[in-house]
């Protein structure tokens, strides 16, 4: 069920005498406020269990990570509260245990419809796998990306391709490079010095005097590049429309 934890314990005994064992979890999804709007008060309170017990499952991880880090350093001893919820109880072993490992693993889906689960799936799959929030562990990037299916009388669809289009603030560094060498742009190639660190929402800021810093000091190729940057957030903005 999505709405309740599985746990499946393999235990492996050598003819040596040693043993190993494999514990695999099927965690139930979390969920958010939006979608149990519908929810009778039970399913409500299984909800917030279910969200609990992962939230502890998080926390045991990040501590777990923690004393693997201060033992390396030579710090104090840290505490893994295992005993904050059945599920990570029967992961007790999983926290005390030096020699134990541990991998999480979330499914997605491809369907854009699922874009938002599936963003927050990976998001809390990164935060109980160790990774704070401000790791960078999660960046997003949207784009604005023009209709091309139709529909014919028949029910056939056909895809037609189209320009993807991406506005100059939303550039990555490597985008502004790439326009630099783009067909009509020659002048502006192996000229214009572009540091790592610009993007996009930096560079549709620069005026032609401040452009001038990366275009060597040419007063007048910060001018041409000043314009052509003007003239492709003309065009992105008139294909989006």
């Amino acid at each position: 069920s999505s709405r309740s934890h599985a746990v499946l314990r393999l235990t492996c005994c050598l003819a040596s005498g040693a043993t190993g064992r494999l514990t695999l979890v099927d965690c139930a999804g979390s969920e958010r406020k939006e979608d149990n709007v519908h929810h009778s008060a039970e399913q409500r309170k299984e909800t917030a269990e279910i969200n609990a017990s992962l939230y502890a499952l998080k926390e045991c991880v990040r501590m777990r990570k923690m004393q693997t880090k201060y033992q390396y350093e030579g710090g104090g001893h840290v505490h893994v509260p295992y005993r904050s919820s059945h599920l990570t109880r029967v992961l007790m072993e999983c926290f005390i245990r030096p020699d134990a490992q541990l991998a999480v693993i979330g499914t997605v889906s491809p369907a854009s419809v699922d874009t938002e689960h599936s963003v927050s799936t990976l998001k809390t799959v990164g935060l109980i796998g160790g990774r704070e929030d401000g790791d960078g562990g999660v960046r997003e990037e949207r784009e604005d990306v023009s209709k091309n299916l139709k529909i014919g009388e028949d029910g056939a669809v056909t895809e037609t391709v189209v320009e993807r289009v991406v506005a100059p603030v939303r550039w990555s560094n490597a985008q502004i490079r790439a326009f630099m060498e783009r067909a009509g742009n020659e002048k502006f190639a192996g000229r214009v010095a572009v540091p790592l660190s610009l993007v996009g929402r930096d560079i549709v800021r620069m005026s032609p005097l401040a452009l001038q810093k990366i275009c060597g000091g040419d007063k007048k190729l910060a001018e041409a590049l000043h314009n052509k940057i003007r003239d492709e957030i003309q065009r992105c903005s008139s294909k989006t429309r």
